[in-house]
């Protein structure tokens, strides 16, 4: 019988969650099988915010504004013709096409919806403006508290009010609304103006729009490790050294990270590497038991090897330099709230992890019951279940926080800041 996945659609801002859900569950090695998923969010918005893994080049950062922008520039009879919803859809389309077109189509450009070729009857579900609204948002690129699908509610067919817009910005500038721009456009107004911008589009940046997402990011999170990285020219240049397929531990060692001032990022980046040695564990014994139950011999070999390594890392860890309460913490200052299954599931691991626990059927129950409660029916390890198919992974593989996203954010600024950017190549 073949799956499905179905919901039940009650509005645009829903419809945008579940295909989120959907674009992570095509990626191979993201499939949250025990629950962590919270627990990487909280890690990974402290230290890249408005970064998201489905996002592909920083260029989307300041193509969706400027569209919005053409938007406000309509007159009143041509915005009652046409709502800031369909205005954004047609020229996000167009911009398909014009980027598709300049660089023939070709893959791995980062081109959002590029397989869809020249084709204009049939479009994207995850448009540009949906994937980085939330970044928008956090770099004060668009000033706004709404989804995107209420600020364009809000914004078509006419000018909004004066209130509406005193309101949409007074959080940005605090109770003096006299502070904000004089147009009072949530449209961040230092954005590079470019009046040829479509005909010139490129996914490159230029060297004046990386100078302004530069200025953006880090005013709005000095203190992130996106922040930090983007502060000067060197520690820029030390985070593209780094490479796109880079393990996450790889930071522990970058030289910005030591000279950084910021206590608490350069404890956060320790916990977050050391959360996911301790937590590797849990997913190996998990792929073990699936291997066990279901799969080949072979591979049932190879995790056992990789569970004995496990157990031995373990052994040498610094658990005095480990404080499972501090990750507890950053969750809650994410306004995480985590279910209690996982709370006790990540707590007895670690615990269990510390003490060198030698019964192996104490690792057994907890991925088993956790996989029980996180997946309810669908769990593969569930009793009675006799026909599952199993690859050679199953669930989160890695946890890099968002880190591959990042360093092409960086790097696309710092090649355009350099001069390195060749936009008729679009690298």
């Amino acid at each position: 019988m073949q799956s499905a996945l179905g919901w039940v659609d009650f509005s645009s801002e829903h419809r945008d969650r579940v295909r989120t859900v959907i674009d992570l569950l095509a990626t191979p090695g993201v499939v949250d099988e025990l629950g962590i998923g919270i627990i990487r969010d909280a890690f990974s918005d402290f230290l890249f915010p408005g970064v998201s893994t489905i996002q592909t080049r920083p260029k989307y950062f300041l193509i969706v504004p400027r569209i919005l922008k053409d938007y406000e520039a309509l007159s009143d009879k041509q915005r009652k013709r046409v709502s800031l919803r369909e205005y954004l859809a047609a020229e996000e389309m167009a911009c398909r096409v014009k980027l598709g077109g300049r660089y023939d189509y070709e893959e791995g450009l980062g081109i959002i919806g590029v397989s869809f070729r020249d084709r204009t009857d049939r479009n994207i579900q995850r448009p540009p403006s949906s994937v980085y609204w939330n970044g928008l948002r956090t770099f004060g690129i668009v000033r706004s508290k709404v989804s995107l699908p209420e600020f364009c509610r809000q914004r078509s067919g006419h000018r909004p009010s004066l209130r509406m817009l005193l309101e949409e910005t007074r959080e940005a500038h605090g109770d003096d609304v006299d502070a904000d721009d004089v147009d009072l456009s949530p449209i961040n107004t230092q954005l590079p103006h470019c009046d040829e911008w479509k005909s010139e589009l490129a996914i490159t940046l230029t060297k004046e729009e990386a100078h302004f997402l530069r200025q953006q990011i880090c005013a709005s999170c000095p203190e992130s490790l996106l922040g930090q990285v983007l502060l000067d020219a060197a520690a820029t240049e030390e985070f593209t050294m780094l490479s796109e397929r880079a393990e996450f531990a790889q930071l522990m060692h970058l030289p910005t990270l030591r000279r950084s001032s910021v206590a608490r990022l350069r404890r956060v980046v320790y916990l977050a590497d050391a959360f996911w040695q301790i937590l590797r564990g849990a997913h190996v014994r998990y792929n073990l038991l699936l291997q066990r139950r279901f799969g080949a011999p072979e591979q049932e070999s190879k995790l056992d090897d990789s569970w004995r390594d496990w157990l031995a890392q373990m052994r040498s860890f610094d658990w005095n330099a480990w404080d499972t309460e501090e990750v507890w913490q950053l969750v809650a200052e994410h306004g995480s709230r985590i279910g209690p299954w996982t709370g006790r599931f990540v707590n007895e691991w670690i615990d269990a992890a510390s003490r060198g626990e030698s019964d192996m059927t104490v690792y057994d129950e907890l991925v088993t019951h956790q996989e029980a409660a996180n997946k309810r029916s669908r769990a593969r390890l569930r009793p009675g279940n006799r026909d599952e198919s199993v690859g050679e992974w199953i669930g989160i593989q890695s946890l890099t926080y968002r880190l591959p996203q990042a360093w092409r954010l960086v790097t696309d600024i710092h090649k355009a800041e350099t001069g390195e950017a060749d936009p008729d190549v679009g690298l």
